[in-house]
């Protein structure tokens, strides 16, 4: 039996403005599939992106045009 082909995940991790957690989550889910967004520390406005490693090229360059807007900051990928 073959069994289905498993790439992981590519975990970015980014710092925000703590207010606009929710505003970035939304965006995100507004592009089906794109990545999945869990939120490690409120307080500080610690999130993570979790996404396939065929998307990290589309994921980093909307992340770089929300820079100013959001006062992103990504610390690793």
């Amino acid at each position: 039996m073959l069994q289905p082909e498993h790439n992981d995940s590519v975990q970015i991790r980014a710092e925000l403005d703590r207010n606009k957690i929710a505003a970035l989550v939304a965006l995100i889910e507004a592009y089906d599939d794109l990545a999945v967004v869990r939120t490690l520390d409120q307080t500080r406005g610690l999130v993570e992106l979790m996404c396939s490693p065929d998307y990290l090229d589309e994921v980093r360059s909307l992340l770089d045009s929300l820079k100013d807007e959001m006062n992103l900051r990504v610390l690793e990928s």
